[in-house]
């Protein structure tokens, strides 16, 4: 015992030895993620004697080990590797961050302090090596495997390291089972993790259900890498895991003319688990006990689908195709093998209910109101009921970074998210955000969804002023320039009826005062109202020498005189006009479907908007008047019809006029939109028979038009004919959609001649009658010509 405390006493007398040496604490290794920052947490200490010369002329320096400096705490601009000192040198803290952490950056690093007395140390006894990856570090989950028993309480822990303290990674649970609670750690050498917790009961239907982590890390230029985990697959020990047993959701909701796709899963009594084999088909019955979906015969269904799943594996998921209210009721699976399993799985049914529009959307948070500066997250979640059709989810305006995942729901039915992340600003103040998600149906048409957020910013009163970047101008026309501005609350009660607007471009020259409108260099009208802080502007007759960067300045007769130097207006004028855009670019629908093609063209003059026309008409035209994120204009003019086979190959055009002030006009085309339209076959009105001198045979020809391409087949009194030597059949294609078949047949008799076209679409028929009217013999004994009746 006495020596047992002989030693435990050296040790404490050796550590405190060192405590007054020059040492430094880093991690021996941080990788980081090419085009993140790396956190380096830092500590030292120091000789007693230079304790007093710890001071705020001291700087950190950092070297590789080429012993070039990278970094100086001093001089952050002048860096090779830029970053900040995050720690406090005065209490021996020299936590330092360096950003955008680039492959030629993989090197060894040494800590050096310098101060303006005696105090300057290079600490080379410990080095970090910096490791730059080009993706992300892989996470872990704790426990690794999962097998517990049914009502557990479990927790599954998803750990990733955080090597940028700024930009820390975001964890996702697929599927969200329960309660998640995240935390930042720390390492040994200090270095920091993100942890998230998810906790959850064990219940049969987690039995062997998929558990992932995935990390989504965000680089410094604002871009994002994810890191998805290995899959941890749940073993819950439950009293029904050996029984027939079904896991289906309850109700799903499906957009009218798209497909659904079930989640299904199933067990079996453990004594048919041998059964199980590939003679085994999925069928779903109706609460009628009607067979809708046989797996086995998927051409024959009532709702023709596709199994996705792997019955030898219990997964009966299962797609079912163009879904229309009939449909809408409540169906069951039935396992049937060609051995002793068969079964009906009664207990758990799916509801299926057919809606005419699509489903609302979810957006998180529903209300906003957040500081300026603040880091916002909004998302949106869409219901996606057909995984071959997703919705596509858009943000309007897009303020920032977008990020996309297919999730799950704990019944196994699939949701579109996605995720806006945005730094909040005063010019976001008062702006509506909407999301919109997009279904597409299997005919080729859409829905749209759309749900708005408005957002409320607190302490937005600097000043500041919104303009666009850049207008284009045609030359000769006017400019209508958005424009709002914001000033700090002491100078509100300066808004006043003496305020004027005020225009000066880059040499610091007015050319528009909103007192004095005739005397300006560009003619104009002030056409907002200063106290509502609405400083929009129109200038009249734009040139070429006008193409110049402007801002704005606020003068009011009292204390308010103010120019908004930090955003500036480029007008650029051309001497043409813009070209309108359409939209779809392509056009690729069936017969009889509604089409919208959109036709936008830019309004940068609001007295004189452009005017659309299309060519040809085909049907309905609307037109309105619409705003860009930066609040200029555009117009739009919705083209809807209904596609026709006399549409097929045509050319669909737009063409915006736009006025200038002379009066005079200048057009813009858009590059022309050719349709290609699916149509069923048509015989056309050319297809005749003709007769011949002689009277052994006549000649018939069938023209036929469809897309896809159509076949023609010939039936002589009811029995299909091919090329003979009394009957000769000749095809010749005269384009990709039309066909033209020939017949000539030898020996006629009375008879019923039937041209048949077809496609995948549809089919079509034409009818001639063959008789011989008259035998006529001509005096001079020359041969007999025959006289066809048709």
């Amino acid at each position: 015992m006495a020596a047992a405390l002989d030693l435990l006493l050296i040790g404490w007398l050796l550590q405190s030895a060192l405590c007054g040496q020059f040492e430094v604490t880093v991690p021996e290794t941080i990788q980081v993620l090419r085009g993140s920052c790396v956190t380096i947490p830092c500590s030292f200490d120091i000789e007693n004697n230079y304790e007093s010369n710890l001071d705020n002329t001291c700087k950190a320096i950092w070297k590789n080990d080429q012993d070039t400096v990278v970094f100086d705490s001093s001089a952050p601009q002048q860096n090779t590797i830029k970053g900040e000192l995050t720690g406090d040198l005065t209490r021996k803290d020299c936590t330092t961050t360096l950003n955008n952490m680039q492959p030629e950056h993989s090197k060894k690093y040494f800590f050096r302090l310098e101060c303006n007395n005696a105090l300057k140390y290079s600490f080379l006894e410990q080095k970090l090596e910096i490791a730059i990856k080009d993706g992300p570090p892989r996470l872990t989950l704790t426990p690794s495997t999962l097998k517990v028993k049914e009502g557990t309480s479990v927790k599954v822990t998803c750990s990733a390291p955080a090597p940028c303290l700024s930009h820390p990674p975001t964890l996702t649970w697929t599927p969200s089972l329960g309660d998640i609670d995240e935390t930042l750690q720390e390492n040994q050498d200090k270095t920091k993790f993100k942890t998230s917790v998810l906790t959850f009961t064990a219940s049969h239907l987690h039995h062997r259900q998929e558990i992932s982590c995935t990390a989504v890390y965000n680089k410094q230029d604002g871009s994002t890498e994810s890191s998805v985990t290995t899959r941890l697959t749940a073993d819950i020990l439950c009293a029904l895991c050996g029984q027939f047993e079904v896991t289906v959701p309850e109700t799903i909701e499906v957009l009218r003319g798209s497909c659904v796709t079930i989640p299904c899963s199933f067990d079996i009594e453990n004594n048919y688990e041998s059964n199980l084999d590939n003679t085994c088909k999925a069928i779903w019955k109706n609460d009628q006990d009607t067979v809708v979906f046989d797996s086995s015969a998927p051409q024959q269904n009532t709702i023709k689908g596709e199994l996705t799943g792997d019955l030898t594996r219990k997964d009966c998921t299962t797609t079912l195709n163009n879904m229309q209210p009939e449909h809408s009721k409540k169906y069951f699976f039935r396992l049937e093998c060609n051995n002793a399993l068969k079964y009906s799985f009664l207990k758990q049914k799916l509801e299926i209910a057919i809606k005419d529009g699509p489903p609302r959307l979810t957006l998180t948070p529903s209300t906003l109101e957040v500081k300026e500066g603040t880091s916002v997250k909004v998302t949106c979640s869409a219901p996606a009921p057909c995984l071959s059709h997703p919705p596509t989810l858009t943000w309007t305006p897009s303020l920032g970074d977008i990020d996309e995942t297919l999730q799950e729901n704990q019944d196994k039915t699939k949701f579109k998210t996605s995720v806006l992340t945005f730094t909040a600003s005063h010019l976001h103040h008062r702006q509506e955000i909407s999301c919109t998600a997009v279904y597409n149906k299997e005919d080729g048409s859409t829905e749209s969804s759309v749900s708005p957020i408005d957002i409320s910013c607190a302490l937005c009163e600097p000043f500041e002023v919104t303009v666009p970047e850049t207008i284009e101008v045609l030359r000769g026309s006017c400019v209508t320039i958005p424009c709002c501005f914001d000033i700090e609350n002491n100078y509100e009660s300066n808004l006043d009826n003496t305020c004027k607007a005020i225009w000066k471009n880059d040499q610091d020259t007015v050319v528009f005062d909103s007192s004095a409108p005739q005397q300006n260099t560009i003619k104009g009208e002030l056409t907002g109202d200063l106290k509502r802080k609405d400083c929009t502007t129109t200038l009249n007759n734009m040139q070429p020498e006008h193409s110049k960067k402007y801002f704005f300045r606020l003068e009011c007769n009292n204390a308010l005189k103010y120019s908004f130097l930090k955003q500036k207006l480029e007008i650029a004028i051309k001497d043409g006009p813009p070209r309108p855009t359409l939209t779809p670019s392509t056009l690729k629908v069936k017969e009889g479907t509604s089409v919208n093609v959109t036709c936008s063209a830019p309004a940068p003059c609001l007295s004189h908007p452009p005017t659309l026309t299309w060519t040809p008409s085909l049907g309905d035209i609307d037109e309105t008047l619409q705003e860009n994120q930066d609040k200029t204009k555009f117009k739009t003019s919705v083209l809807t019809f209904t596609a026709s086979h006399l549409h097929h190959r045509q050319e669909i055009s737009c063409t915006a006029v736009y006025n200038k002030q002379d009066g005079s006009t200048e057009s813009s085309v858009t590059t022309r939109l050719t349709a290609d339209i699916s149509f069923a076959p048509q015989i056309l009105p050319s297809s005749d028979c003709t007769k011949t001198k002689t009277a052994s045979q006549f000649n018939c020809s069938c023209e036929t038009s469809g897309n896809p391409s159509p076949t023609l087949q010939w039936y002589l009194d009811g029995l299909h004919v091919n090329h003979s030597d009394k009957i000769a059949v000749s095809n010749e294609f005269l384009n990709d959609t039309s066909l033209r078949s020939f017949i000539t047949v030898s020996q006629p008799n009375l008879s019923t001649l039937l041209c048949c076209s077809s496609n995948s679409l549809g089919s079509a028929t034409q009818r001639f009658y063959v008789y011989i009217l008259q035998l006529q013999t001509s005096a001079e004994g020359q041969d007999p010509s025959y006289v066809y009746g048709l």
